[in-house]
Parts: C-alpha cells; sequence; structure tokens
C-alpha cells in the first residue's frame, strides 16, 4: 500500500446525499467525505439520487447490489447511525478497517412509525441489536460531543470492548475514539460567503419538526410579539410529509391557524434545495430550534449547530440538554433554562433587535472547517493497516 492513496467508504445508509434532500446527517457524511478526499480516496455509497450533494474529490457511488465489490477494494469504510445488518455484516466478513459514528438509538423508541406496529417492543429491540452488533464489529468510532463520547465510551464498557490494556495504553481511549465536532466542510463556507441572501422569514426552524421538539412554542411566541406591536416572521423549513412527522406537522398547522398568526408563521411543505436553503439561512436574523425535556435531548447535539456555525446565524435552544452546552460554550446564541412562549418571545425580541441593521453588531464570527476539526482522524486512517 505503500505510495497509494488510502481507499475510504462511506455508507450513506438511508439518508440520500442529495441537494433536495438536505437531511443534517446527509449533509455531514458529504462534508466529511469532500474533507477526507483531500488525502483519501473517497466513495460514498448513496441511495440514488438525480442531484448529488457536492462532494469535492469524493466519488458517489449510486446504491446497487454493488456492496461486496466495493467492500472488496477498500482499506476502511465508515457507517452512520445504526448501520444496515447485511452491509456491516459484509464489511466484517472483508476485512477492513469499521469505523462508525453512531450513538444509543434512544429516539427510535419514540417514532410514531414504530409505535403504531403491533409489536413496537420488539422492532425497538431490534434496533437496539443492531447498534449493539455494529459496536461489537467497529475497531473506531467518531463522536460530535463530550456527552456522545460518554455515551459511546459507556456503551463499550458495558459489552466488555475495553480492558485493563486499553485504559494502560490511553487514559482518554482515543484509540478508540476520535472526536470530530460539529463543523463544515471548506466548499460550504465558500458557498455561503458567495450567498446572496433571500429573506424567507425573520425566524427559522432549521431542522425537523420530532416528536421530541416543541415547535408550538414558537408560534406561541410570534403571537405574544405580534400582540405588543412586534410582527416577526418565522419559518418551519422542514414540513415535508414524513410517516414520523406528518400528525405533528398538522397539528403545528391549526395551532398556526388557532393562534391567528397565519400571515406570519409558515410551514414550507415542499422540499427545499441547498441553493435556496443557503440564501433563506443567509438572511434569517435568528434560528430556533427547541425541545422538551428528554434522553434524547441530554444525549445528543443537534446538527443544527452546524447552521449557526456557518452562517453566523445565532440559535435559540432550551436549556435541557448537550445541545445547550455546546451554545453556552461557544457562544452560538441564546439558551432559554425555561423554556415556554413567553421567554421564548422575549429572547426573539432581543435577538431581531440586536440584528437590525444599525443595531449592535452580529453576535459571533467562527470560521473553522472540518480539515482544521480531524488530525487525529486522518493520522488514524493514515496508519489503518495497524489497526485490524
Amino acid at each position: 500500500m505503500n505510495g497509494m492513496r488510502r481507499r475510504l467508504l462511506f455508507d450513506a445508509g438511508d439518508y440520500p446525499v442529495s441537494q433536495q434532500a438536505a437531511s443534517g446527517l446527509a449533509v455531514r457524511i458529504a462534508e466529511l467525505a469532500e474533507t477526507l478526499a483531500d488525502e483519501f480516496a473517497v466513495t460514498v455509497y448513496s441511495p440514488d439520487v438525480p442531484d448529488p450533494m457536492h462532494l469535492g474529490g469524493a466519488r458517489l457511488e449510486r446504491r446497487a447490489d454493488r456492496w461486496g465489490d466495493l467492500l472488496a477494494d477498500t482499506d476502511a469504510v465508515f457507517f452512520f447511525d445504526v448501520a444496515d445488518p447485511d452491509r456491516l455484516a459484509q464489511a466484517v466478513a472483508a476485512g477492513p478497517l469499521i469505523v462508525s459514528e453512531t450513538a444509543p438509538p434512544i429516539e427510535h423508541g419514540s417514532y410514531p412509525s414504530l409505535l403504531r406496529q403491533d409489536a413496537p417492543e420488539e422492532r425497538y429491540r431490534e434496533i437496539l441489536e443492531a447498534y449493539q452488533r455494529q459496536l461489537r464489529a467497529s475497531h473506531h468510532f467518531i463522536c460530535r460531543s463530550r456527552v456522545e463520547r460518554a455515551t459511546i465510551l459507556a456503551s463499550l464498557v458495558t459489552l466488555g470492548r475495553i480492558g485493563v490494556r486499553d485504559l494502560a495504553g490511553s487514559a482518554t481511549l482515543d484509540h478508540l475514539v476520535t472526536s470530530v465536532p460539529i463543523g463544515f466542510s471548506r466548499h460550504s463556507r465558500l458557498v455561503v460567503e458567495r450567498t446572496t441572501p433571500a429573506p424567507l422569514a425573520d425566524v427559522l426552524w432549521t431542522g425537523g419538526v420530532w416528536s421530541f421538539y416543541d415547535p408550538h412554542l414558537l408560534v406561541d411566541a410570534v403571537a405574544i410579539c405580534a400582540r405588543r406591536g412586534l410582527r416577526i416572521s418565522a419559518a418551519f423549513l422542514y414540513g415535508q410529509p414524513h410517516p414520523d412527522t406528518r400528525e405533528i406537522v398538522e397539528a403545528l398547522e391549526k395551532r398556526i391557524a388557532d393562534r391567528a398568526v397565519g400571515d406570519l408563521v409558515t410551514v414550507v411543505r415542499q422540499p427545499v434545495t441547498h441553493q435556496a436553503r443557503d440564501a433563506y439561512l443567509t438572511g434569517a436574523r435568528a434560528f430556533v430550534c427547541v425541545a422538551r425535556p428528554g434522553v434524547e435531548n441530554d444525549t445528543c447535539v443537534r446538527l443544527r449547530i452546524r447552521d449557526s456555525r456557518l452562517y453566523g446565524v445565532p440559535l435559540i435552544v432550551d436549556g435541557f440538554g448537550a445541545t445547550a452546552d455546546e451554545v453556552r460554550r461557544h457562544g452560538l446564541g441564546r439558551v432559554l433554562d425555561e423554556p415556554s412562549a413567553e421567554t421564548l418571545a422575549e429572547a426573539l425580541a432581543e435577538t431581531i433587535a440586536a440584528r437590525t441593521p444599525g443595531g449592535a453588531e452580529d453576535a459571533f464570527e467562527y470560521r473553522d472547517d472540518l480539515w482544521g476539526l480531524v488530525p487525529r482522524l486522518h493520522d488514524l486512517l493514515g496508519r489503518v493497516d495497524d489497526q485490524r
């Protein structure tokens, strides 16, 4: 292998790297692939898409029955979220280094699509078993934050993956887990710098409207502001029909009608392309992503952090978990220790006022990319033959 570029295979799972389906995890996969392609030969295995995201020097392999062929020509394979059991088993048999960015599948147990099944406990147990198989099979793990590092290490201890020799060799266990914080790629930074803002609303709910979030608070906060003479517009960017969000979106639209703020609050039902999203986010004055108390929020940092870091727009979040810690630590926006429609309305009013032309300076400036955040990962992959 001397003198040859190491070959990396990224399994995008059920997250198409598409311009039209901009899920947070798909964006992270694409940006990691782009970043690592500067030094490695990277292939991204994705569900078929007609409009792939920018991958830099990485190559897109639209999903077909070629997984085994790709594995035969791979030094390391990357899985994200809970890996497909069959593709994971084939990777184990093929023998490349297996790297996983995953976390305990806590939120999966509250998905409406799972709860509607005849035997939800059995289905959830299958997901947990798939996660445990992935922990046993993977040689190395990526985490996005301190709390995610802690949860993956606790899982590895429980499964007997960590022993005295590991701890003697490294008190921080860096040979097992590499921290790759939520950043963005160089290409994404260049795109944003060249994007002409096209404001969709003053405030954007930039992620999905999952069951562990509380999107009604934004509707109620806009209504409170309107009653006080402050007309703040808001938009939910991802209101497209989905089995796990359809009922939530319908309830959200009813809330908008009940609060008589249909002229101020929009639920975007159509897919948003990356180009449009860049223009919308660049033109926004604040981002909002407020959740309810729950274990999912305690143990996961939301990928929405990327948006504030990249676009320089403050993020307003609840104070219930790891995302709040990240916002506080890096000065990315406002944390609502006791989220309510009233406290969110106050935060919106103050944040919008600070970003009105002639007002205070923008909240912060963050300029870093994934290349600067992954030196240990580059080192790991440069020594891939020693890891198996």
